[in-house]
């Protein structure tokens, strides 16, 4: 193959090739991750009855991502660290979220549920037109 410019006359190297399509190749590899990472969580499995899993992956820095996997069924959570340059998946949290699910309030900060429920319940009270009813 012959092409104009820097190599006119010659033949084109076979390694520019090989070198090109790697360039290529790695820009969709980044482009998949970018997108991968800027997806919200979703079901992994089959759409059965069988347990599936709700996976997130978010960016730490330029080579780390943090995964989070979560078992419904199971009512499990596990953190990983994936680091792409080194080639590692580590575990670095796992829990059993049942109870925590069952945490009306905690850590909240103003209003809190209960206040927003009262508030709510105030509002039924009142009219449409924002007056008391009799």
């Amino acid at each position: 193959m012959r092409l104009p410019g820097l190599f006119r006359g010659r033949p084109f190297p076979a390694a520019a090739f090989a070198c090109a399509g790697a360039i290529l190749i790695g820009c969709g590899l980044i482009a998949a991750a970018v997108s991968a990472a800027q997806r919200p969580a979703r079901p992994v499995g089959d759409a059965g009855p069988g347990p599936q899993l709700w996976i997130s992956a978010s960016p730490i820095d330029a080579t780390r991502q943090m995964l989070i996997v979560i078992d419904p069924h199971g009512k499990n959570a596990a953190i990983y660290h994936v680091d792409s340059a080194a080639g590692t998946l580590t575990l670095k949290s796992t829990r059993d979220i049942s109870w925590d699910l069952l945490v009306g309030d905690f850590n909240a900060q103003e209003p809190r549920p209960a206040a927003l429920k009262k508030m709510l319940e105030i509002g039924r009270d009142q009219g449409s037109d924002g007056q008391n009813r009799p």
